[in-house]
Formats: C-alpha cells, structure tokens, sequence
C-alpha cells in the first residue's frame, strides 16, 4: 500500500515587522554589531567620503552605518543597539521586538502573540499558570 504525503495545515509565518494592534507598540529590531560579531555574510562595506559604511544586503535594516562608529559604541558597556527591521528578520539575524508603553498592556496579555515568534526561536511557550 502507498502512503500519502500530505502537508500540515500550518499557519504561515507573519511579515510584519511592527504592531499596532493594541496600545502597546511594538517593532522588530535587529543588533548591527551582532552582525558583525557573527561575520554574518549578509553584511556589506563601502566606503565614501572618507569612512567606511556597513550594510544590509538583505535589506533587513535599511541604515547604512559608519564601521568607526559602530565598533567604538560596540566597545562601551551600552553597545550599539538596534535599528527597525524593515523586513522579516532571518534565522541568522540577531533580532529582538522591543515593545513601548508597556504599561497599556492588557490584563490578558498580548492580542498578538504571533508577532513576538522571531525566526530562530521556538513558536510558542508554555507558561504554568498558578494553581
């Protein structure tokens, strides 16, 4: 007998890079100096009017950003930080959603818990609520 090969009804993966959907705002961010750390081989250079710039040739974050610059804020206790993705983050991309006025948040939780599933993370969690 022959098996049949069906896929799995999944839910395809969101493309959005920001939500609105409530009163919390939040947005998908990726860490540039990250990027450099891991030589991520997305990652371009150019240099015009005297510096080198660094890039995105995925176009995941749409800044290009002085190298001097990015390496000395990499050196402090800060770092660089992160920049808007403009696109859906990678697997490989150091990416995180940071959330404003957090305080608006809804006593159930997120309306859209969705949007915080990056592409190197698990899907879902299981919180134990208590008993």
């Amino acid at each position: 007998m022959g098996r049949i090969r069906q896929s799995l009804p999944v839910a395809p993966r969101s493309s959005e890079v920001e939500c609105r959907r409530c009163g919390v705002v939040c947005q998908k961010v990726v860490h540039p100096s990250r990027c450099l750390e891991q030589q991520c081989p997305f990652l371009y250079a150019y240099d015009a009017f005297g510096r080198t710039y660094v890039g995105c040739t995925q176009e995941i974050f749409a800044a290009d950003i002085d190298l001097e610059v990015l390496e000395r804020a990499r050196r402090r206790r800060n770092g660089f930080g992160s920049v808007r993705a403009v696109r859906e983050p990678l697997p490989i991309c150091p990416a995180d959603v940071e959330r404003a006025y957090e305080n608006r948040e809804d006593p159930m939780g997120c309306i859209n818990p969705e949007f915080h599933e990056l592409p190197d993370r698990p899907s879902f969690r299981v919180i134990r609520g208590d008993d």
